[in-house]
């Protein structure tokens, strides 16, 4: 998975990039809430660590917009432990709340589930493999496949993907498409469909997909076909 790890202490950013990167994740890392929303936008994770205490804004106010821009998930970190932090890190759309220290392993236990709790939605009942063309998705492990290699997406990019491959040969407006891939936090605007729609298309040429074609048709949305 791509994790966003904001968090103003270097040692704790290089100690978790390390130590998560040992456990076969990609981090990518910010020192502020500046520096966040430009990782969040270019990197479009998967999840994000987000301390509280950050030196330009709070980690709470980080949480809601990355939840109102991109939708993806979100653990707090921080060494505040008290109820009231605890509530209003919950209250403002993080997915859970760890405090340090927290063992690398625990982190990444934490992380996994909140992530399974993300993609809990079910959006293909077969609980067999999709063959389409190059493309194999597996719904029940939730990842695609092409030539037998696994194709390195995002979970959003995932979901956009069991979307299509459930309604392949249809086309899908970008309202349904929110109502659908992002229904635990619709983004504030339509156009983070077709950002998505583009990575996705990409990253399913570079892994060799010539078929099937995710069409884009003016005006409707978009089609798998």
């Amino acid at each position: 998975m791509i994790i966003l790890l904001v968090d103003d202490d270097p040692d704790i950013r290089a100690g978790f990039t390390a130590a998560l990167g040992r456990r076969g994740h990609e981090v990518v890392t910010a020192a502020s809430v500046r520096d966040a929303l430009v990782r969040a936008e270019e990197d479009r994770p998967d999840i994000g660590i987000i301390d509280v205490m950050l030196p330009d804004g709070d980690g709470h106010g980080l949480c809601r917009t990355i939840r109102d821009r991109w939708g993806f998930p979100t653990v707090m970190l921080t060494a505040r432990d008290d109820d009231a932090d605890i509530v209003g890190g919950l209250d403002s759309g993080a997915d859970d709340y760890v405090v340090k220290p927290v063992a690398p392993a625990v982190l990444d236990a934490r992380l996994r589930t909140v992530l399974r709790r993300d993609l809990r939605t079910p959006v293909i009942p077969a609980e067999e493999p999709v063959i389409i063309g190059d493309l194999t998705f597996d719904a029940a492990a939730m990842d695609a496949r092409a030539s037998g290699s696994v194709i390195a997406l995002s979970a959003t990019e995932l979901r956009l993907l069991a979307e299509l491959v459930e309604n392949r040969g249809r086309a899908l407006t970008r309202d349904q498409l929110i109502d659908t891939v992002w229904a635990h936090s619709a983004p504030d605007t339509p156009r983070v469909v077709d950002t998505t729609i583009q990575r996705l298309r990409a990253k399913l040429t570079a892994a060799g997909v010539g078929s099937p074609v995710l069409e884009t048709l003016r005006g409707i949305g978009y089609r798998l076909r």
